[in-house]
């Protein structure tokens, strides 16, 4: 994974189906940090859940210069998982949960 939003580097903004999908997203094999919940219609967005400090990210379409390249290479190196249609965006708690027990039912590991 080339792109981590969590990284100190890197500038933040403040069933499945096509429209909203979800990937648990890391920089290892079998290991992954955070899950990406994707709003792939209107106004684009991806929140970025941490699953182990249970920070908050979120890229806007509109204001993320790369948004396009992130996007792809979440769908393209993520593991997509179901998105619960259930889990306001703001809910970071949920999302963290919802994130560590698909990590844990797919046998990967959550780690930085």
């Amino acid at each position: 994974m080339t792109f981590d939003p969590f990284a100190s580097d890197q500038q933040s903004a403040s069933g499945h189906n096509h429209k909203k999908r979800a990937f648990l997203v890391g920089n290892k094999e079998k290991c992954v940090h955070f899950l990406a919940k994707l709003t792939l219609y209107r106004g684009q967005s991806i929140n970025c859940y941490h699953l182990v400090t249970q920070e908050r990210r979120k890229l806007d379409g509109r204001s993320t210069p790369n948004f396009d390249a992130v996007r792809d290479e979440f769908m393209a190196r993520g593991i997509e998982i179901p998105h619960p249609s259930d889990i306001p965006e703001s809910d970071v708690e949920r999302w963290v949960e919802y994130g560590r027990n698909q990590a844990k039912k797919l046998g990967l590991q959550i780690a930085d």
